[in-house]
């Protein structure tokens, strides 16, 4: 598999990084130990389902689906029991609001999303990190949060999501969370791809967690160009590679953003602009010395569109790390 292949070029060494401390906080694994804790919209629903939260590759998330307009409408959703440190922690999530109407979301500060970090012993809420919607033009509005909070006594915490609705917003909208993580995320989209047939721009994401142990964690592909042939690169790092520094300008606002260790190729055999998607999948065995791996993958298709002379439109970059 491709992580054998990566291993096989390189002696690895490397320190542990944070981790992501959120049990299944991309919600890969459909909210596995997470639990509802209310949910008050009698016309709505909520629970877990693919979407675009992160305007990449669809992936599992965390939604609630407000439909009733009258008082405020919420759900909450809390998670096992996790050991945290004292001192400062990273912690952050991804929101996406999808409306029917193009018109902005109102009263932002009361159509909301809290991550909550809360002493499983008193009960209390030490932390809470908001972001509003953003009131934003189109279908959909996204956000992103990030915060470095202070945990001030080492011991057991509930992470908590809220999804609040508020009739101030004359609107039905569905709330989706994912990407929740407490230490460092687990994958982390950077950089930008550039478009070619069709305006459309080739998607980097993935699928699953990537988890010691695992056989179901995929490299994912969308909105490619197609029939066409693809080209996955990955590497420890995204720094350099044979041809100088990186990012290294292919023209036309693409980029080549991670090293070219190891490279897979295959072919899209759908027809028409913005159709192609492929799956890589990556093994990760059952080696503790895995954890804290972390690293850098884009792809590559060829476009007749494509504005440079190498005839490749580029995703953005893509950086995950073994939990």
């Amino acid at each position: 598999m491709l992580l054998r292949t990566l291993a096989s070029i390189f002696a690895i060494t490397f320190a542990l990084p944070a981790q992501n401390l959120v049990p299944d906080g991309e919600f890969h694994d459909g909210g596995g130990g997470w639990t509802m804790v209310s949910f008050n919209d009698p016309l709505g629903t909520t629970g877990f389902a693919s979407a675009r939260v992160a305007g990449q590759g669809p992936s599992t998330a965390l939604f609630a689906d407000f439909y009733t307009l009258t008082p405020v409408m919420s759900a909450l959703w809390q998670s096992p029991p996790v050991g945290l440190p004292a001192g400062p922690i990273p912690v952050g999530f991804r929101v996406m609001w999808e409306k029917q109407v193009t018109t902005p979301i109102p009263s932002p500060t009361v159509n909301r999303v809290e991550f909550r970090i809360v002493d499983t012993v008193s009960n209390t809420v030490v932390y809470t990190g908001t972001q509003a919607a953003p009131s934003q033009t189109g279908l959909l509005e996204r956000a992103q949060f990030s915060a470095v909070p202070t945990i001030a006594v080492a011991g057991a915490y509930h992470f908590q999501v809220f999804l609040r609705h508020s009739n101030l917003a004359a609107m039905p909208f569905k709330c989706w969370v994912d990407d929740v993580y407490v230490g460092a995320p687990a994958t982390e989209v950077y950089g930008q791809g550039c478009a070619g047939t069709g305006g459309f721009v080739p998607v980097i994401g993935s699928s699953n967690a990537p988890t010691i142990n695992s056989s179901n964690f995929q490299l994912e592909l969308n909105d490619a160009y197609a029939p066409a042939l693809a080209v996955l690169l990955v590497d420890f790092q995204n720094a350099v590679w044979a041809g100088g520094a990186l990012p290294w300008p292919l023209g036309g606002g693409c980029n080549l953003l991670t090293g070219t260790a190891a490279s897979l190729f295959t072919v899209l055999p759908t027809v028409g602009a913005g159709t192609g998607v492929a799956a890589v999948p990556f093994a990760i065995g059952n080696d503790p010395g895995y954890v804290g791996l972390t690293f850098y993958a884009q792809w590559g298709v060829l476009d007749p569109a494509a504005p440079n002379p190498y005839g490749y439109t580029t995703s953005a970059g893509y950086r995950f790390t073994i939990q």
